[in-house]
């Protein structure tokens, strides 16, 4: 490592420590991102905190400056709306969160709250614990202003890609905000026995510091959460779309190669159509070179780098049911 990049990892380290200073203590409170996320995690981040990488650190970083970006354009556009806004709850004061962007109107006494998340990437639908963390901002807000209109949304910023997007129209679920807050007391009361928290899977499982003694993985088949099964079901439709355009193109081709013929260059207004034999090549058959020549392979074979190979395939009904 550089002396610059020793440099710049030191200071984004104290940059991010001023950045989170109106924070406080996250250690002596549970807030809405920590109910949003798994209670083990929550739990084990507080009691025993793990160092955040450069990276992790530069995202951290990249999400202040989007806040601070966001801010400006409310600005210049009239709104000024207030800034990590911190409610707690009147019964349970560990229980807090911090408003990224809190909208008032005094002529009708409306309260809007704006959550800011930066991605790679915007989503198709808000992820489950952005929305949970929302309705938990939503319902602290209510219960410290009971009897205001209270509205709320989610505005996705994916700053590489020059795009947004706001999810909107969510207002207080006083069923879900009260399912939340009994999340929140649990990771409280797991502070003094953490081995009793629960662990909730979900898509930052990947990036958890506590994965691998998780019971979640070490406790036989793993439960998808909802969040991933969403993933799994876009990701199997769009690899059966996939082998379906790959056959379409097959049957195309030939059908084209059967006017074209192996020798073939014409030109229409709107595409060429070129078609030419492709001479035969030779390779190795590496097993029995193995097996005729095993000195020979040994002296040249190459090592191919291992990979991780995902399956997503569809469980007939009937399958299912007995399974379970």
């Amino acid at each position: 490592m550089s002396k610059l990049q020793a440099f710049l990892e030191n200071a984004l380290r104290e940059q991010s420590k001023k950045n989170s200073s109106h924070l406080g203590d996250r250690s002596r409170y549970v807030g809405a991102s920590d109910i949003a996320g798994c209670p083990r995690k929550a739990v084990l981040s507080k009691i025993n905190p793990q160092p955040h990488d450069a990276a992790t650190l530069l995202r951290f970083s990249r999400g202040h400056a989007a806040e601070d970006l966001i801010d400006s354009i409310f600005r210049a556009g009239g709104l000024t709306p207030q800034r990590e806004v911190e409610l707690s709850h009147p019964d349970f004061p560990e229980i807090k969160c911090h408003i990224d962007f809190l909208f008032h109107s005094r002529a009708s006494g409306r309260f809007h709250v704006m959550e800011l998340k930066t991605v790679g990437g915007i989503p198709d639908a808000p992820y489950e614990g952005w929305v949970n963390q929302l309705h938990v901002q939503m319902g602290l807000l209510e219960l410290n202003n009971p009897g205001a209109p209270i509205g709320g949304s989610i505005l996705a910023v994916d700053l590489n890609a020059g795009e947004w997007r706001e999810f909107n129209s969510y207002t207080p679920n006083r069923v879900l905000f009260d399912a939340l807050i009994t999340k929140g007391r649990h990771i409280l009361a797991s502070l003094k026995q953490p081995e009793k928290a629960q662990a909730e899977p979900g898509r930052l499982c990947g990036s958890c510091d506590y994965r691998a003694d998780c019971p979640a993985f070490t406790e036989g088949a793993v439960e998808i959460p909802g969040e991933i099964r969403t993933l799994a079901a876009r990701y199997l439709e769009k690899t059966e779309t996939k082998k379906a355009l790959d056959r379409d193109i097959r049957e195309l081709k030939e059908e084209i190669l059967g006017f074209t013929g192996p020798d073939f260059r014409g030109l229409s207004d709107s595409f060429q159509v070129c078609a030419f034999e492709v001479g035969p090549s030779e390779t190795v058959d590496t097993r029995r070179l193995k097996e005729k020549f095993p000195e020979a392979y040994e002296k040249v074979k190459k090592e191919r780098a291992g990979y991780t190979r995902l399956e997503v395939t569809r469980v007939e009904k009937k399958a299912a049911k007995a399974a379970a």
